[in-house]
């Protein structure tokens, strides 16, 4: 016979299988979010967008940075970060970084939108616009206090110019746009890793074929993906160096498959190179920090409230019956004892007497 599992083992499981879908459900695209080139090429413009009159432009060798004069200290930091940051990006990918990028600091949601050729996606914090060179950013007056740092932000937006540019009509592997993205801007945090975690712990990490092909449309599918997609490009850059890693991005802009260039790269095959670098994550421990997390440790700890509540409840009532049937065990065994109850005896007979002598105070007679 299969022993079947307590009820208690089976509500933690459940309870820690709940917990794995809400560590992936959190908003879509938390902290950083960006239309990508491939998102954005079907409404590239043929010229650059106009300039408001009272807006100035402040100019450098790899950037022109445009704002409101309220912005202009933000837009010169900018500058100055341009400066360094976009040879910087365009070395480490190993691609020439083209002409000056326009940078557009928008004081609000609104002007955010209306300057650009698309729509953006409501969560967008910048987008880039690689066949103009065009990159929008909100300005810190219409951002929140704990948004990712516009530099970082800038950065991950580079990355899709350079790449795009790069790649010209070609569309850019989905996982090599985002991935790249987020390791050389430094998005790689608490939050990617807690994605992974989740992902191996609930065994639904996405193939390296699937993230070529392109991202879920779910939301929190979309959110895994985004994080394996980084973890690759680490597992690349680590395990075969960034000289390989910048072969990738050669091949692939040339117009090579996905599946040639990481062959060229690494001397693997696809299925191969996904064995490992997926392998690597499930046998490296991260599914434990979804385990203890402060979350799963309140929320278990909250179970474990109730559980041994309502334990505690029932063990209460078993107690109280128990005492209800000793009770009657007692009274049952003093009725044996004592034997039948003094109203359950027959009267008792009248025995025969003389002459009676009533006192003549007395209110019932008296025998002698």
């Amino acid at each position: 016979m299969t022993p079947q599992a307590h009820p208690f083992s089976r509500l933690l499981a459940f309870f820690f299988a709940l917990v794995v879908m809400v560590g992936l459900s959190g908003p879509a695209f938390a902290g950083q979010a960006e239309m990508s080139a491939g998102d954005s090429s079907a409404f590239e413009l043929d010229a650059p967008p106009a300039i408001p009159a009272d807006w100035r432009t402040l100019e450098g060798l790899y950037a022109r940075v445009h704002a409101h004069p309220d912005d202009l200290p933000t837009a010169r930091a900018l500058l100055k970060h341009s400066a360094v940051a976009i040879p910087r990006i365009a070395a480490d990918l190993g691609l020439p970084p083209g002409g000056p990028m326009d940078i557009y600091l928008a004081p609000d949601g609104a002007t955010f939108d209306a300057m650009q050729p698309g729509v953006p996606p409501d969560w967008a914090d910048g987008t880039a616009w690689p066949r103009q060179g065009l990159i929008f950013l909100h300005s810190p007056r219409a951002r929140a206090g704990t948004a990712t740092p516009l530099n970082q932000v800038l950065d991950h937006e580079v990355v899709h110019i350079v790449l795009g540019r790069a790649f010209g009509p070609r569309p850019v592997p989905r996982w090599l746009q985002e991935g790249t993205a987020q390791i050389v801007a430094r998005e790689v945090g608490p939050e990617l890793t807690d994605r992974l975690s989740a992902g191996v712990l609930g065994d639904s990490l996405l193939s390296l074929e699937q993230i070529t092909r392109g991202f879920p449309t779910s939301a929190v599918r979309a959110q895994l993906a985004y994080a394996q997609s980084a973890d690759f490009v680490g597992f690349l850059k680590a395990e075969y160096g960034d000289e390989a890693f910048q072969q990738v991005i050669f091949d692939m802009a040339r117009g090579r498959s996905v599946e040639a260039s990481l062959f060229s790269a690494t001397g693997l095959p696809l299925s191969r190179l996904d064995q490992e670098w997926r392998g690597r994550l499930t046998s490296s421990g991260i599914w434990l920090k979804t385990l203890v997390s402060d979350t799963v440790l309140l929320g278990g700890a909250a179970l474990l409230f109730v559980v041994f509540g309502i334990q505690a409840r029932r063990r209460q009532k078993e107690r109280l019956a128990a005492m209800a049937r000793e009770d009657q065990l007692q009274d049952a065994l003093y009725a044996a004892l004592a034997g039948p109850a003094w109203s359950d005896l027959p009267p008792l007979p009248q025995p025969s007497v003389g002459p009676r002598w009533i006192h003549p105070e007395a209110d019932e007679p008296v025998i002698h």
